[in-house]
């Protein structure tokens, strides 16, 4: 993976005003942007999980054709806006899993996720519990894989 710089450099102007407009957030929120290969937030500090999440962001901009071109994708369809986030959700729920030890932990933090991804930021597209399903589906997945491998190679 190609390496990210952290910052609390503003993203372009132009993103913070149609975040604003949309979303009622301002800069000085908690809230994080990724833009291209750098990722901002009013402080320039970050939770060890977002760093599995706000990268997969910078790869998915690059797939997408740059970050200009995603964020303004990202701003008008919410379908396409809660799928990039999923992605990225579901790669900080696998960090989580792999590195914290305390269950109790681990249940707070996919809550948390699930709470956001069901939320207004994201279109209100699924229901929490759907969205608690959703975040965990990539881990069942990688269960059922390793199983199969495991079980080809026996």
């Amino acid at each position: 993976m190609k390496i990210v710089k952290i910052s609390n450099k503003k993203p372009p102007q132009w993103i913070l005003d149609a975040v604003n407009e949309k979303f009622g957030v301002e800069w000085k929120s908690s809230v994080i942007f990724t833009y291209g290969e750098l990722i901002t937030s009013y402080t320039g500090m970050m939770t060890e999980d977002l760093l599995a999440h706000e990268p997969h962001h910078t790869k998915q901009q690059k797939e997408f054709g740059g970050a200009d071109k995603w964020w303004k994708e990202y701003l008008k369809n919410n379908q396409f806006r809660f799928e990039q986030e999923l992605e990225c959700y579901r790669k900080q729920y696998q960090w989580v899993k792999r590195n914290l030890k305390n269950r109790n932990e681990v249940f707070n933090c996919l809550m948390s996720y699930a709470h956001a991804l069901s939320g207004k930021l994201y279109g209100e597209i699924i229901s929490f519990n759907e969205a608690l399903k959703q975040i965990k589906k990539i881990n069942e997945e990688n269960k059922n894989n390793t199983t199969s491998i495991r079980n080809a190679t026996s």
